[in-house]
């Protein structure tokens, strides 16, 4: 059996980071459970220990906090555990927050979901974004092969270093959302991580301000945490809409299929995304969907089968799309069927059968033959 070392700072109850990537690799994990032995080395933080979920193995590292400080202390311990540790091939879950750097002379792989390519400057400023893509290009050129969950990554990859193979593993979706009931109300849902910048939660709350112009009894509900939840919260206070929002914070898996059942709309404002896991779930559970065309979102939402998407950062086209999808009761059931449809590609089955070929490619050192969706 292969022995397999996933270092990821994520981790599904992380409460500073425990988004879709962490869900991705615990997924991935739990459907190749008997054909992998895997040890995935996660970031500490409070009330946090080894366990095992679904029959996948998680240690934690590091410091449990503060959040910085477990990150720093994190980063440090997966670089040294993956010199030290046994095994046939170890993947790292690229993040700029976390400077691992993978061993050049051991059989180690990538996973990149993004990188900062065309947001840098957004996101960083002028003085810090040329250092944070001389770091990115340092962590990502020592791999022996690199994964892009998208096609949009993918392309930013082989810019970035050339000459290392790539394989393409997307994120999946579960089995059980494709056949979720709908019962449609009129609220509006966003579901994930609370960070403003990279999820456009600022675009966001200003959309629903426009909404809520001409539907005073408008309601958006939030799902998700993270390190921006007061921010949101007060943004949405300076908006004036704070009576128009509902955030609930971590909800249960059994608490998110009644969302996405219930929604009328769900909106992904991103800035950037290396895949989307939120927006295909929407999908596959018939969702009605505008989302941001950024990163790799165009690519997995597929309009106009999948959903709507708008420019990234323009409320005032959020808002538009959305109040047309309210407004059109016909077309939001045509979305929910065709979203569907298109949604077959990420089901986790054959997502995990592309992942273990990447790992027995690390393992082998061997190069990926081209797939139809890796062909430009």
């Amino acid at each position: 059996m292969l022995r397999v070392l996933h270092i990821i700072y994520d981790d599904p109850a992380n409460p500073w980071v425990a988004g879709g990537g962490a869900v991705r690799v615990l997924e991935l994990y739990r459907h190749l459970a008997d054909r992998v032995d895997v040890t995935v080395a996660t970031g500490n933080y409070p009330g946090a220990r080894d366990e095992t979920i679904g029959g996948v193995r998680y240690v934690r590292l590091g410091a449990p906090g503060p959040y910085a400080y477990s990150r720093l202390t994190y980063a440090r311990a997966a670089n040294a555990l993956l010199r030290s540790a046994a095994y046939d091939a170890a993947v790292f879950d690229f993040s700029t927050y976390t400077p691992v750097f993978v061993p050049t002379d051991r059989p180690a792989g990538i996973t990149v979901h993004h990188v900062s390519g065309p947001t840098a400057r957004a996101r960083w400023g002028p003085v810090l974004a040329p250092a944070i893509g001389r770091l990115e290009r340092m962590m990502i050129r020592r791999a022996a092969r690199l994964s892009a969950t998208s096609l949009a990554t993918r392309d930013l990859l082989r810019a970035l270093a050339p000459g290392v193979p790539i394989d393409m593993v997307y994120a999946g979706v579960p089995d059980e959302l494709f056949t979720l009931p709908r019962a449609p109300e009129e609220y509006l849902l966003y579901f994930g991580r609370l960070d403003v910048f990279q999820k456009g939660l600022d675009t966001l709350l200003e959309a629903v301000a426009l909404l809520a112009r001409e539907r005073p009894g408008l309601e958006l509900r939030i799902a998700g945490r993270g390190k921006d939840a007061e921010r949101v919260a007060a943004m949405s206070r300076a908006l004036g809409i704070d009576g128009n929002i509902r955030m609930l914070g971590a909800v249960s898996e059994q608490e998110r299929q009644a969302l996405f059942a219930g929604a009328a709309v769900q909106l992904m404002p991103s800035r950037f995304e290396g895949f989307g896991m939120v927006a295909a779930e929407a999908m596959a559970a018939g969702v009605p969907l505008v989302a941001a065309a950024a990163g790799s979102l165009p690519e997995v939402v597929d309009a106009p089968r999948g959903g709507l998407t708008v420019p990234a950062g323009d409320a005032a086209a959020l808002a538009e799309a959305t109040a047309r999808l309210l407004d059109d009761r016909a077309e939001r059931a045509r979305l929910s069927r065709s979203a569907r449809v298109s949604a077959e590609r990420f089901r986790w089955a054959a997502v995990a059968a592309d992942h273990l070929a990447f790992l027995h490619r690390i393992a082998e050192g061997r190069t990926a033959p081209p797939s139809p969706s890796a062909r430009p």
